[in-house]
């Protein structure tokens, strides 16, 4: 099984340097669960969860750039690319591997979208 049948969420592309909040805004606009957080020349820092953006950005008075929240553990632990044609199983052991509990799909520089570790073990057990 190849990872383009697998499911994939949706996912906003933010520049690092971009505010925590408007990352937040540009994921609802998509209707996205994830932010992928590029800084110069493409580099994927970090995958952002919408959950993880907006328990730090709930306070009026808090000010966080997509950067530095993609910097931190789990998200930049989901810093991995994967490409559509690979194999599921082997994508699955790459995040495995690297802890990470998503990645990010590309084809062509277009993100199609975000491959979770558990509905990607889920498709290959049943």
């Amino acid at each position: 099984m190849k990872v383009r049948e697998c499911f994939l969420q949706a996912v906003s592309i933010v520049e690092a340097g971009d505010d925590a909040r408007a990352a937040w805004v540009s994921m609802n606009r998509k209707n996205a669960p994830w932010a992928a957080v590029r800084a110069e020349g493409g580099r994927l820092i970090g995958l952002l969860r919408g959950d993880e953006i907006s328990a730090r950005v709930a306070a009026p008075e808090t000010f966080y750039m997509a950067g530095e929240l993609a910097e931190e553990e789990a998200p930049s632990l989901r810093a991995l690319r994967v490409s559509p044609d690979a194999e599921l199983g082997e994508a699955v052991l790459r995040m495995e591997m690297d802890g990470a509990d998503a990645a990010l799909v590309e084809s062509e520089g277009r993100p199609p979208g975000v491959l979770e570790l558990a509905r990607a073990k889920a498709a290959l057990s049943g």
